[in-house]
Formats: structure tokens, sequence, C-alpha cells
């Protein structure tokens, strides 16, 4: 079975060295498409910065009052700066070898539709060993795959892969034990509220319940994972968009985009 691995990224566009970081995680899995699932937080002083986001950054920071950027958790437990890893580099794909090596035992596949706003998941879990954990939740992630409108001072044009809502929230759906030979569906729905916020920014955060900062909703994707908050192991992830690819169609359409796992 495939581990699709996890990278969570957390950067910001007026940070300095998270362009390079970008560049350095960019360059480490540019032949490993169908391989690993990204959700960048956009964070610092970015305008795209949500409490979500930073509380997802706290969330590996127990007992801490501030975060440093950039930094990438992978699966959860394995940490590193992209730019200066333990042997003295950047991150390579030989670093990502050494992650997507490890075995895994649950698929997660993920569909989502979207019409107008309104973005329709579907998580099928399949484990094919009995999957449990002191806290076994179930985290899905609306990202827009390319953003502009959030430059900042680092000369980077452009961002990938930048989170926008997590469904229903950062804290997930609990989870019971998944059971090996067992499939489970899990179904969930986020509605865009608004139009696009033009003044989202570190002092005036987007309010999810009267606005959005998607720029193009058919650029949207969908990451799912199930993870034990306790532990914080990622025993697997999928996607839907993204780099497993997609049919991108006019936002008055209603479309269907299917993820492997």
């Amino acid at each position: 079975m495939t581990r699709i691995v996890l990278h969570e990224a957390f950067s910001g566009s007026n940070c300095g060295p998270c362009a390079p970081a970008a560049d350095n995680i960019s360059a480490a899995l540019a032949d490993q498409s169908g391989e690993y699932a990204m959700l960048k937080f956009q964070i610092g002083s970015d305008p795209y910065i949500t409490r979500e986001a930073v509380r997802r950054r706290m969330f590996y920071l127990p007992g801490e009052e501030s975060y440093g950027i950039p930094w990438v958790v992978a699966d959860g437990i394995h940490e590193f700066h992209p730019n200066d890893m333990d042997h003295g580099g950047v991150y390579t794909p030989e670093d990502f070898d050494a992650l997507a090596v490890l075995p895994a035992y649950l698929v997660v596949d993920v569909s989502m539709t979207l019409t107008g706003q309104t973005v329709d998941i579907a998580v099928e879990l399949y484990p094919t060993v009995d999957i449990a954990g002191e806290d076994l939740r179930l985290m899905v992630a609306i990202k827009e795959l390319t953003t502009f409108n959030n430059v900042g001072s680092n000369d980077q044009t452009e961002f990938h892969d930048v989170l926008k809502k997590f469904v229903p929230n950062d804290s997930g759906t609990p989870l019971d034990t998944l059971i090996a030979g067992e499939a489970t569906t899990h179904d969930l729905q986020f509605v865009f509220q608004g139009s696009y916020d033009t003044e989202a920014g570190y002092a005036s955060q987007v309010d999810h319940a009267t606005a959005h900062t998607v720029e193009d909703f058919s650029n949207l994707a969908v990451v799912a994972w199930v993870q034990d908050l306790d532990s914080w192991e990622v025993f697997n992830a999928g996607e839907a968009g993204g780099h497993y690819g997609r049919d991108v169609k006019s936002d008055d359409d209603s479309q269907d985009v299917l993820g492997l796992a």
C-alpha cells in the first residue's frame, strides 16, 4: 500500500527564508507526484493568515506561546526546517524517500463536488489492520492550488496549496477504532459565505461566517488524513484534485473531482 506523505508546511509571504524554503520543498517533491499530499499554512503576517492556521502551528508546539517559520511537519511526527535539515543541507528527494518507504495500512480515498461556493466532500477509509488511537480524528482541509493576492515582501509572486478552511474545523471529526477490512464513508460539506474579503490580513483575519479568501473556486482541492491527536501520528492521507490532477470547469458548473490513494 502506498504511503501518501502528508506535508504540512508553515510559511508566510513576509518571511524571507520562506521563499527559498518553498523552492526547496518544490524541488524535493518534483518527481513524487501521487506520493504526497501538501497543505500550506500562510501565517506570520501573511494576508491569508487564519486562526485555524495559527492553531495548527501551535498544535505542534504544546506549551509554547510563539512560533517560527518556515517549518514542515510530515505525517505528524517528522518535523524539519526545509532550508536546514539535520544532515546540514536542504530538503531533498532522498529525505522524502525516507518518509515514503514507511509502511501504511490505511487507504484514504477522497472525492469532492464543487457547486458554486459549496464544497461537498466524501472520504472513504479502508484499513488493512485495526487502527486505534487515544484521540483518533479524520482531518479534512480545503486548499487553493495557486494564490496571488497574498504577495508580501519576500519576492514570492505566487503560492501553492494554501489552506482555505478546515472542515468542519481544525479539531477534525472523531473516529472510532477502524476495523481491518471494513470501509467507512464520511460525508462533509462546507459553504463559503459572502464574497472575497479584500481587507483580509493579520489585523483583520477573514471571518468565514461572512466572507472568504478564495481567488478562484475552480482552483480548489481537498486534503484528508487520519491522525491520532494524542501521538500526532498520521496513518495515511489522500487528496482530491491537486497533485492527482483534475478537470477545471466553470464555477457555475457542478463538478466531481476524484482522488487516488
